[in-house]
């Protein structure tokens, strides 16, 4: 009785962990958009001023770093509580396309487990420039906080997005 229990139970963990395994491979795309009433090349000097984020940015609560592919960021998000830190990563920078795409990478815990990437796409338009701002997620845990992410990213994207036209236009 306690082998057939030791084998269900242990088919039963191998198949979740094949699913997470699989599932988790394929990234899980967030994405929004906002149109920007500037030239791609003003967008881009507040978007790769990252030690500034800070000053114009909802969600951050520090930043810090160069802007060139293979440099580490410092970034702090906003905590729950008005006032305090929130998370802290170090993403990679992996692709600069100035003044029209940059993208990182930033491994949370370990790769496999969990990795975030940062896009902002910049595309010319007769009126400025439409921001594309990506995030995708990917790793074991990634599934499981699925539904979480989709629900709560959108608005964080959101909220920069704005503050990041707010700023541009101003300027």
């Amino acid at each position: 009785m306690i082998k057939k229990i030791l084998l269900t139970l242990t088919v039963f963990i191998g198949t979740g962990l094949i699913y997470l395994i699989v599932a988790g491979s394929e990234l899980q795309d967030i994405k929004t958009e906002i149109d920007i009433s500037a030239p791609p090349s003003k967008v881009w000097k507040i978007i790769t001023d990252i030690n500034q984020w800070q000053e114009w940015s909802p969600i951050i609560n520090a930043s810090k770093g160069q802007v060139s592919v293979g440099s580490e960021l410092n970034i702090t998000m906003v905590g729950k509580q008005q006032g305090q830190d929130g998370p802290q990563y170090n993403p990679i920078i992996t692709k600069l396309d100035e003044p029209y795409y940059f993208r990182w990478r930033a491994n949370m815990l370990a790769g496999f487990i969990f990795t975030n990437y940062k896009t902002f796409e910049l595309i010319e338009t007769s009126n400025g420039t439409r921001m594309i701002h990506t995030e995708s997620f990917k790793g074991l845990l990634s599934p499981i906080f699925c539904g979480q992410m989709e629900k709560n990213v959108p608005p964080m994207l959101d909220s920069m997005n704005k503050a990041m036209k707010k700023m541009v236009e101003k300027k």
